[in-house]
């Protein structure tokens, strides 16, 4: 009995850590958020912390968790900072990246979430795009 217990939640633990908030279609980027800066993500994929969630947060607040291959968007008003990291339990150990940004209305903003892979270690990095580049990533 003890022992079916311990698999449920070992089961439960596993299946939800690996969820994902992103969304796999690209998002509506042709958008015009004139108030607002807007800020589009995508993560890509690989074998290489696969099952790793990386959670965004803009200015201290949790925005998303992303799987591989994954799309979320936001909007600032004002100046930004964004920290990706491990998410979850599957994201212990991982590195972060960090990028800071000036917000101006109605600009857009993008970038690509990647794994920087080493031989003991991986962590997150996030890079800006450009407009033409998010649009090919599919």
């Amino acid at each position: 009995m003890f022992i079916r217990k311990l698999l449920v939640i070992l089961l439960l633990v596993l299946t939800t850590s690996c969820a994902g908030t992103g969304t796999k279609p690209i998002p509506n980027i042709n958008i015009d958020n004139k108030n607002f800066t807007s800020l589009f993500f995508y993560r890509t994929g690989g074998y290489v912390a696969g099952g790793v969630l990386a959670g965004l947060e803009v200015n201290g607040e949790e925005i998303a968790r992303l799987g591989t291959n994954e799309y979320t968007q936001h909007t600032v008003s004002g100046n930004y900072s964004v920290h990706v990291f491990g998410a979850g339990i599957n994201g212990f150990g991982m590195g972060s990246g960090r990028i800071t940004g000036q917000g101006k209305k109605g600009a857009k903003h993008y970038y690509l979430i990647s794994v920087d892979a080493g031989l003991f270690t991986s962590s997150f990095t996030i890079v800006e795009i450009t407009e033409t580049t998010f649009k090919q990533l599919r």
